[in-house]
């Protein structure tokens, strides 16, 4: 173990310094499990936990392998972090702040705010999209940049809501508006705008997700056609705002729609699956060829395809096999206004890293990051004087073993959505209180038991106490008698015979013991018997000679 842990630090810090603090940890933990087995009580349990949470966090936060750890986090300085976009935001007026945690956390902000769910590894929960929704229904804006993480897990309770709404409309005989009520056009003179013409499309929606193949475009890249440089742009979105050089994407994918239509040959009612894209479409005689979209920003060229071999994708070596998506403009942007907030969903979380931020000579990164949250901002109610809230989701970022947050950010997780989620929240502290109730030291009277410990209490004996106090007053006799009764009690239980003469006891002691002679036991009991029979003063030498006679024989039983 401690050669492993050497090892560890030398890779990711290769500084002395932090092997020996990688070692020290491993040696810890190796002492603790030992203390652990060898003491095992509930005690013992929860300082482990507590050591493992508490102590090995910061260590590890000292060695510097925590900024490692993490990929897509705004802690991490290396080129896969977001220390850069950060420092870009705060520089922008914007209050920076994470939850490490569950998204549960956000119902306790009260001011509108963007949440930031950037590269999402960790799964998303019932608990997470009720309080995200919550937190958009009070004028919150959301920015999700995903391409094969969890990130689409948000919206799964919408639709499987959505998909069902229509049945449970039908079967309340009106009482409940179908979509096509909700989000339908209203009239002949209606205006199409951005909004209606997403909303119009519910009625039809099925499922979202980011699509998991590779986006490929072997006509505008950097190293790699896995690397697309988007230079085509809806220039009415106001993400598209002074960008010049291109939005450069890394291993990135598009979103995808699952879309429920009637099929042109059977005419029956199917559901397939759509990556978004400039649309193709016949007017009046007229054809439109890649029609751009308002709420699509970013296209890339003809020449893109959805390479579904990732391997090959990364050697460069892919090429459009004919059952993938090709030859059209793919969007991997969508931005869609939800009342006073926005959504923005993205195929690529590493357009935000700091390995492309720090190039605005090659790229418009660094411009879209200011657009994009700009965009999302604005029109927010937010306190007079206060700067806008960005949370980063870092509660559902990458972890690797070696993180400094990645074994305490499980319980923060586990606390955070029992003591947040307003459903089962109150009851909390009464389950608690139940748990706990076993835990708590009992207090009781104290009562003796023979010449045992009194209940309750800890310490010394109640037999040790009056030897102390014997000896103290000087009240020689009445110590001698103790201990020799407690001789005479503890031959009894050992040899399980009635023995009290000092005939019997020399007797036992001699054949237990040869090397203890009958005629020298005998004679000293002897002595101590005829003195507790009839008790008077004695010297202090005399008095030390029989407690050690005594005290001799107890130490043998």
């Amino acid at each position: 173990m401690a050669i492993v842990g050497t090892i560890v630090a030398y890779i990711f810090s290769q500084d002395i310094g932090a092997m020996m603090i990688v070692v020290t940890i491993v040696i810890l933990i190796l002492y603790l499990m030992s203390e652990f087995v060898r003491n095992f009580s509930k005690y013992s349990i929860a300082l482990f936990i507590l050591f493992i949470i508490i102590v090995v966090p910061i260590l590890l936060g000292l060695v510097g392998l925590a900024g490692y750890g993490t990929k897509f986090s705004i802690y991490n300085e290396g080129w896969d972090g977001l220390t850069s976009l950060r420092a870009n935001l705060e520089n922008e007026g914007y209050n920076i702040t994470n939850g490490m945690s569950s998204l549960a956390v956000l119902n306790r902000i009260t001011d509108p705010g963007i949440v930031a769910i950037i590269g999402p590894a960790a799964n998303y929960g019932t608990i997470d999209t009720i309080s995200l929704v919550t937190f958009l229904a009070k004028g919150g804006s959301l920015v999700i940049a995903d391409d094969y993480g969890t990130g689409a897990q948000i919206f799964e309770p919408f639709f499987s809501l959505l998909n069902s709404w229509d049945e449970i409309a039908d079967m309340s005989n009106g009482t409940i508006p179908s979509l096509l009520d909700l989000f339908g056009f209203g009239g002949e003179n209606q205006t199409a705008g951005p909004e209606t013409l997403i909303f119009s499309m519910l009625g039809m929606l099925r499922g979202f997700a980011f699509n998991g193949s590779v986006l490929m475009d072997a006509e505008t890249y950097t190293t790699n056609p896995a690397q697309p440089l988007l230079r085509n742009m809806e220039t009415s979105n106001p993400l598209t705002d002074g960008i010049s050089k291109g939005l450069q994407m890394e291993f990135g994918t598009v979103l995808s729609l699952a879309i429920r239509h009637n099929d042109t040959i059977t005419g029956e009612e199917k559901t397939d699956w759509m990556p978004l894209q400039a649309i193709s479409l016949e007017i009046f005689g007229v054809e439109i060829e890649d029609m751009f979209l308002p709420f699509l920003p970013f296209y890339t060229s003809r020449s893109a395809w959805m390479e579904s071999d990732f391997q090959s994708a990364k050697d460069g070596e892919a090429f459009p096999d004919a059952d993938e998506w090709g030859n059209v403009m793919f969007a991997p942007i969508m931005t869609l206004p939800i009342g006073l907030g926005k959504i923005v969903m993205i195929g690529d979380p590493d357009i935000f890293i700091n390995k492309w931020i720090d190039k605005p000579e090659e790229n418009d990164n660094l411009i879209f990051s200011r657009n994009l949250f700009s965009y999302l901002g604005s029109d927010m109610n937010v306190t007079a004087g206060s700067a806008i809230p960005i949370i980063f989701d870092e509660g559902h970022a990458h972890q690797k073993f070696y993180s400094a947050s990645v074994y305490s950010m499980a319980i923060m997780k586990f606390i955070t959505e029992m003591s947040m989620f307003p459903l089962y929240s109150p009851f909390i502290p009464v389950l608690l209180a139940v748990i706990a109730y076993p835990l708590i030291p009992k207090k009781t009277r104290l009562s003796p038991v023979l010449w045992t410990k009194y209940r309750g209490e800890q310490g010394k004996s109640r037999f040790e106490r009056e030897i102390r106090r014997i000896v103290d007053s000087g009240a020689y006799s009445e110590a001698v008698g103790l201990l020799y009764r407690s001789m005479v009690r503890g031959l009894r239980k050992v040899s399980k015979q009635s023995m009290s003469s000092p005939e019997e006891i020399a007797e036992y002691f001699s054949i237990k013991y040869p090397s203890l002679r009958f005629k020298d036991l005998y004679g000293e009991l002897v002595k101590i018997n005829e003195y507790l029979n009839r008790p008077r003063f004695i010297q202090e030498f005399l008095f030390m000679r029989y407690m050690t006679f005594i005290k001799g024989l107890i130490d043998r039983l």
